[in-house]
């Protein structure tokens, strides 16, 4: 067999292979195959060592595609379905909605939820204890200096699924220039409003967040449902 019939052959092969498996079976094969941690597997497979006839990487692959076919936006589809929990339940009888922002990147200049009495903006998601989790402490403290640096004079308020986390974070000492060195937009806002407030001598999040502490209502996703 010529080598690029082989190439078609497996490739075929595990094209069925993806077709006959289901989410239920592919989550359980994945599931299996990260263990406690998918990084320690991952070591466990780089030792060149290592007897690999355990893992069935065809089942392993053909799993991966089945789930991350099945996820994708899974994260768009949480935030917004989120928000929208939300706006039934947590508004008060005086209070009318006014906007609505589910899609990432919608109007940068607009909340995810507004209302005649406040704004809000929403994070979901975990953090990762074994993580520096750097993606997620620059999205959480871009939402927050939105809010934070915005002249609106409606409650301000920051909802976050894993506020213990990122309290720990916004209390600490990393050097808020640093953290929002990939978004310039938001690093001038901040430096802007810094020396507005006479504040520019503040360097680390934690300095700001305990300067402004009154001004954004950081809340727990758990504090708002029944």
């Amino acid at each position: 067999m010529q080598k690029n019939e082989h190439s078609h052959v497996a490739t075929e092969h595990l094209n069925t292979k993806i077709e006959k498996m289901d989410l239920i079976e592919a989550l359980s094969i994945i599931n299996k195959f990260k263990n406690l941690d998918i990084r320690e597997t991952f070591k466990t497979l780089e030792k060149l060592d290592t007897v690999v006839s355990d893992y069935d990487f065809e089942n392993i692959f053909s799993a991966s595609k089945i789930i991350k076919e099945a996820s994708a936006q899974i994260d768009e589809i949480v935030h917004a379905t989120g928000i929208m929990i939300a706006q039934k339940k947590w508004l008060e009888e005086n209070e009318k909605l006014q906007y609505l922002s589910l899609g990432a990147g919608n109007h940068k200049e607009k909340f995810d939820l507004e209302t005649n009495l406040r704004i809000a903006e929403f994070k979901f998601g975990r953090w990762n204890d074994k993580s520096s989790n750097g993606l997620r402490r620059r999205g959480y403290f871009s939402n927050y200096i939105g809010l934070l640096t915005s002249e609106d004079p409606r409650r301000k308020y920051f909802v976050v699924e894993d506020k213990e986390s990122f309290l720990k974070f916004i209390k600490g000492k990393a050097d808020w220039r640093n953290v929002l060195s990939k978004n310039p937009t938001g690093l001038k806002k901040l430096e802007f409003f810094l020396i507005e407030k006479g504040k520019e001598n503040l360097t680390s999040v934690g300095q700001i967040y305990s300067a402004f502490e009154e001004s954004v209502i950081i809340i727990s996703y758990k504090e708002i449902m029944p």
